[in-house]
């Protein structure tokens, strides 16, 4: 019986559609973003300004948002060409009506616009898998081009990266793939204007195919001949130029948002090791992820017998050759995307040309063919439906902060994505569920505000609902910072009553607006509904910052006589209690100077575990108890299986990628957690311990990480990658003190040659607040270390006051004036210094490439707790108890 190829052709693309939505999620990236809302900003609005959809392009990311461009005008427009949300706006008039008519919230909005990317991005590759299938019947039997289609559609990149976001390639294979259609056919005036208008467009959508769509129009002018070639030509001209102009128009450059941002030095990579890593590495390589390519290898064995099939296989292996040549002297790994991303709009080239090796194999290597059919086939669907572009990080960590590209993660097998994505497990189909809040207000004392003083706590309050039921977290992002996250929800019987729902659906987020500039700023509410899902647009709410009164720099013991130092008490317990996050946490401000100056957020277990250390003693005077219980379960929460604790916490935590990254292992936070809030397994204290004494040098300290060098994660080491921090070794000792005694003196004993050699001050040379007050701890654990004068100053301005703090609190003499002086100072103005010039208690490594300063306020309150504790006992301190 005679095949319809267009009946199988038109199933194919439905089997295509279905498989490709059956993970119910997208996989997409800021790259996508443009393509994802401007569509809407085209049918409703009739602008290529993405001005209309601004807030929800840019995803709370404010001018930090790269794939937006900010025109001096005003007006905003896409770093991206705009093809492809030109050719998919039709799909998107439905989906406007239904807004229209239903007046959804801005949550609901961004939902749909959600559910439309996949769609038109599912449609789209799945309509190049039909087309291509078509196209491959001209030179191959039914069951060589129905393989062929297979391997395309589901052992390539067309799965993963194609059918689950609007990229470029997808568009740009369905069109290179129409325009190979007609120029294997016969030529004709009207398909050589079809097939002109496709060349154009292949060129317009994604610069880089321009090489592709040179070497179809030398091949298309030898097809269309002299008859059609004027009308081939001219027909390819129009939208090249259509394209121009609006990027002359909207950019003021010929190559648009790429013009204006782009570097010469996008192309110093070294060739051979860029192609060498597109084609062969485990977390990027062509061959790796499609391995029925490699068969590609055999094509010189059998070059087409025709004519016009010989031109059209040399036009299409020369754009191959220089296509590689271009991404391989680029960064190859392409962001944070699944596999070759890059080499996607190559695809039907391949197929073209793996068409006569597949038809010639027989017996094993035909078996081989399909064995690595279905090889590739397994591998996109561990991407399909268990990827998430996060679990790339770690290819990208070592060149973080850097103006240089570190490929050696990239060539690690551990970091190949379906390992990791394998090991994750399946990734929640979040696409069916919808979401719907409100961002409500923003609140000082129970009041609605819209102006505040900087160094005020606010709380943004706002209600959100997944599919009716509570969300993972809602985090708001200031300017594109993210400043506050929340895993908690309350009842909001307005809400509850309006839509019928039991759920708690309200959320609370405290956020310190110590360090904003004077001026408007933008925060933003996402709301995420698991943790490897992606954040969902809520709402925005503005708020304009204002100066507080500039008053010079107190010299200490200027205070006011008039101060309440009581009532300076209750002030600094209640900041410490709103400051802590609802699952128990205390945010750290890192700055990248010695100066508390444009600070922002981070989430770490470190400075949780140091506040409940300062705080302990005086938590019941100052009613911080029950502030103190929710910190200890937090931290208690971050143990990992096999004991050990990370600094930003678990690396499924609510905070990493928005306060934190998933980071290696280390020594100074197991030590701390273990000893102010242990699990109850004890067995998982003793793999810790094992696993810190394996990394334990030959002089008898120990080392900061607790992996190899090429495991690192989130790094970024100095001169010793792997240091052994004295500090670090004081928290270490006060746990070994309690479980291992022996091992506590052991460590003392390692400590005292080598106190005063700055090898081993790394994290606290200019901030030595903690080191100096673990000294009377240490001595209670039966280690007196003396630490050198010279290592208990600091030259970092306003830093000396807090030092001069922590010198009180653990030197014997009890100078009453002097401490009487230091309260009234730090209470002045509201606590003023505080907010102002917080203590640095410690930094990154000095020679890492990238400087960090860590500051806290709420370890600023604690200390002066402390003081004025250590105060009023006349210099009975805790500290020395």
């Amino acid at each position: 019986m005679r095949e319809n190829s267009g009946r199988t052709s038109l199933l194919i693309g439905l089997c295509c559609l279905v498989l490709y939505n059956a993970n119910g999620r997208g996989i997409s990236a800021g790259d996508t973003y443009p393509a994802r809302y401007l569509p809407f900003a085209i049918v409703q609005h009739r602008t290529l300004f993405l001005d209309p959809v601004a807030k929800f392009t840019a995803q709370g990311r404010g001018n930090t948002a790269f794939w937006m461009l900010h025109r001096p005008d005003g007006h905003i427009i896409s770093l991206y060409p705009v093809v492809v949300p030109l050719l998919v706006a039709p799909l998107y008039v439905p989906a406007k009506l239904y807004l229209d008519l239903s007046g959804s919230s801005e949550a609901r909005l961004d939902y749909v616009a959600r559910l439309m990317e996949k769609l038109a991005a599912s449609l789209v590759a799945a309509l190049s898998a039909s087309l291509l299938y078509l196209l491959l019947r001209r030179r191959a039997r039914r069951s060589v081009a129905l393989l062929l289609t297979v391997a395309y559609a589901l052992g390539t990149t067309m799965w993963v990266v194609s059918s689950q976001s609007l990229w470029q390639h997808g568009m740009s294979t369905l069109l290179v793939i129409g325009l190979l259609l007609f120029l294997t056919g016969q030529p004709t005036t009207p398909r050589a204007i079809a097939a002109g208008l496709l060349c154009g467009l292949v060129a317009a959508n994604r610069p880089p195919d321009a090489i592709l769509a040179a070497a179809l129009g030398v091949y298309a002018l030898f097809w269309a001949g002299r008859r059609h070639a004027v009308w081939f030509a001219a027909a390819s001209s129009l939208p090249l130029v259509a394209v121009l102009l609006y990027n002359f128009r909207a950019a003021g450059n010929m190559l648009g948002g790429y013009g204006l941002i782009g570097k010469a030095t996008f192309f110093d990579s070294e060739l051979l090791p860029g192609l060498a890593g597109l084609l062969f590495s485990p977390t990027h390589g062509l061959f790796v992820f499609s391995p029925f390519l490699l068969f590609l290898l055999l094509a010189w064995r059998y070059l087409p017998p025709g004519r016009e099939e010989r031109f059209l296989t040399v036009a299409m292996l020369a754009a191959v050759v220089l296509q590689l040549v271009v991404y391989g002297k680029t960064d190859w790994r392409g962001g944070l995307s699944w596999g070759p991303r890059y080499l996607t709009d190559l695809l039907p080239f391949f197929l073209w040309m793996l068409v006569p090796v597949v038809s010639a194999l027989r017996g094993v290597a035909r078996a081989g063919f399909h064995a690595a059919v279905g090889a590739a086939i397994v591998l996109q669907a561990i991407g399909a439906f268990c990827y998430v572009p996060s679990y790339d990080v770690p290819v990208f960590a070592a060149d973080r902060g850097t103006d240089y590209q570190d490929m050696r993660a990239a060539w690690q097998w551990r970091n190949a994505p379906f390992v990791v994505s394998l090991k994750q497990g399946l990734a929640p189909a979040e696409l069916a569920t919808p979401t719907d809040g409100s961002f409500d207000l923003i609140e000082v004392g129970g009041r609605a505000v819209s102006v505040v003083t900087a160094g005020q706590q606010v709380v943004a309050a706002g209600w959100a609902l997944a599919g009716g039921a509570p969300p993972a977290q809602v985090a708001i992002l200031v300017d594109g910072r993210a400043l506050g996250v929340t895993r908690t929800f309350l009842d909001r019987p307005d809400v509850r009553a309006a839509l019928q729902v039991a759920s708690p659906a309200g959320w609370r987020i405290a956020i310190d607006t110590t360090g904003m500039a004077a001026g408007e700023h933008v925060l933003t509410a996402l709301v995420w509904l698991s943790d490897k899902g992606e954040g969902r647009y809520l709402e925005q709410q503005k708020l304009t910052v204002q100066l507080a009164p500039v008053h010079d720099t107190p010299l200490p013991g200027a205070g006011t006589a008039e101060a309440d130092l009581g009532e300076s008490f209750r002030k600094a317990a209640a900041r410490i209690r709103e400051h802590q996050q609802a699952e128990g946490y205390w945010l750290t401000a890192f700055t990248s100077g010695p100066r508390f100056h444009e600070p922002r957020p981070e989430m770490n277990t470190f400075l949780t575990s140091l506040v409940v250390d300062l705080v302990a003693p005086v938590a019941a005077a100052g009613g911080l108890e029950p502030n103190l219980q929710r910190a200890r379960r937090h931290l208690t929460s971050q143990i990992e299986a096999g004991g050990l604790v990370r600094y930003h916490g678990r690396p499924d935590g609510p905070g990493i990628g928005t306060l934190g990254c998933a980071i290696t292992p280390d020594t100074d936070d197991t030590a701390l957690v273990w000893r102010l809030a242990p699990a109850a397994d004890r067995n998982q204290l003793s793999a810790a311990l094992k696993t810190i004494d394996r990394y334990r040098t030959p002089e008898g300290l120990y080392r900061t990480w607790l992996a190899r060098r090429e495991d690192y994660l989130c790094l970024d080491p100095g001169s010793d990658p792997n240091p052994a921090d004295l500090t670090i070794q004081m928290h270490l000792l006060l746990l070994l003190s309690e479980v291992q005694p022996a091992a506590g003196r052991a460590l003392c004993a390692a400590l005292r040659p080598v106190v005063d050699e700055d090898r081993v001050w790394v994290y606290y040379r200019k901030a030595p607040l903690v080191s100096i007050l673990r000294r009377p701890e240490l001595r209670r654990a039966g280690c007196a270390l003396e630490l050198p004068e010279s290592r208990m100053r600091t030259d970092v301005p306003g830093q000396q006051l807090w030092t001069s703090v922590a010198r009180l609190l653990t030197e014997p003499a009890h100078d009453a004036v002097r401490m009487r002086s230091l309260l009234r100072e730090l209470a002045r103005d509201d606590f003023a210094f505080v907010r102002t010039n917080p203590p640095l208690f410690y930094h990154n490594d000095l020679t890492a490439t990238v400087p960090r300063y860590y500051w806290s306020e709420d370890v600023g309150y604690a200390l002066w707790l402390r003081l004025y504790d250590h105060y009023q006992r006349g210099g009975d301190t805790h500290l020395d108890r």
